[in-house]
């Protein structure tokens, strides 16, 4: 399970670096945002919904809070890094200042990828033990 996460979020930290480097990308960056923040969205109220408020709710503090305190500000990190760079390329024409804002944009996403391997540790170790423990309160 740690194998298949880590790597999903490698490919999603990569794509999000890809697509934030070029201009016509950013649509693309701006899309897997919403889509990320759509799905967690809907998931927190189907189990509202399912399992009740006040279940629902521990159920989601325990599973899905955790790793998504690391995740989602590592996506928009990626986010606003590569809207920082569109403005930037797009402002300022002088190659030199674009190369340095290119490394700045690489640098800061290698390090958004590290702390999306941290959730995916997270999510893997630390949320599924701490639902084994309470699952029998559900």
């Amino acid at each position: 399970m740690i194998k298949t996460s880590i790597k999903q979020n490698i490919i999603l930290g990569i794509v999000m670096w890809f697509f934030g480097t070029t201009i016509i990308g950013i649509p693309v960056v701006l899309g897997i945002v919403l889509y990320r923040g759509f799905c967690l969205g809907y998931t927190i109220s189907t189990f509202i919904t399912i399992m009740g408020l006040s279940k629902g709710l521990s159920f989601i503090l325990i599973t899905l809070v955790i790793q998504n305190l690391i995740f989602i500000p590592a996506i928009l990190g990626i986010s606003v890094s590569g809207i920082k760079l569109y403005k930037s390329i797009t402002k300022n024409k002088e190659t030199e200042n674009i190369k340095v804002e290119m490394l700045r944009h690489t640098l800061f996403s290698l390090l958004m990828i590290i702390l999306l391997i941290l959730s995916s540790t997270v999510e893997t170790f630390l949320s599924t033990n701490m639902l084994k423990l309470t699952i029998k309160y559900f």
